[in-house]
């Protein structure tokens, strides 16, 4: 019974984001606890508090494009969508466009991808975080992150990643900027987006 259930849900997940969710029935398969266990993360990347939507989805499309997944940086940016952030703003975060983005989603992805690169310059750009959103908004960002990261690994491993070549967003097609973009070479210790 919970199989056949975790089946439907597959299909209508698939179905509602246009996402190939073999991968995920392939461990339904072999293993129905495993997908039960791995559904869990969910609950800790959709995790946000204290930080308004667009720099959360900001931070969570650059964490995706790191790990160099076209799938899921596809389903994060439909997801975005959904929810309703600007296609502008997600045009903007997958190219890395800091010129298009308002101050909150620049403050985003300079620290998504200075924090994804180990970089020092993480730490001023951290400060601002917490002055502008508090601890719930930090915490909401390190959960976002650190599990957007774990399904495109997933998805490796087992043989269903593929990289990002182009997003679609509303019929547009988009080229991504790599991680560590530009932005982490115009992002100086102790410098803020204005």
């Amino acid at each position: 019974m919970i199989t056949l259930l975790a089946k439907r849900w597959l299909r209508a997940f698939s179905q509602r984001y246009d996402y190939d969710t073999t991968y995920m029935a392939e461990i339904l398969e072999q293993s129905p606890a495993a997908l039960a266990k791995f559904s869990t993360l969910n609950l800790m990347a959709s995790h946000r508090r204290g930080i308004p939507g667009a720099p959360w989805w900001t931070a969570r499309i650059r964490a995706a494009l790191w790990e160099d997944c076209g799938p899921c940086v596809q389903l994060a940016c439909n997801m975005a969508l959904e929810s309703g952030v600007d296609p502008g703003i997600v045009r903007a975060a997958i190219t890395s466009e800091l010129a298009a983005l308002d101050e909150d989603c620049a403050l985003a992805l300079r620290f998504t991808e200075c924090v994804l690169a180990h970089a020092p310059e993480a730490d001023p750009l951290r400060d601002e975080i917490r002055r502008r959103w508090g601890e719930d908004g930090l915490i909401s960002l390190a959960m976002t992150i650190s599990t957007t990261r774990v399904y495109p690994t997933v998805k490796y491993i087992l043989g269903h990643g593929r990289a990002c070549r182009r997003v679609n967003i509303e019929q547009r097609f988009v080229t991504p900027a790599s991680p560590v973009s530009v932005t982490l070479s115009k992002t100086a210790i102790g410098v803020v987006p204005q």
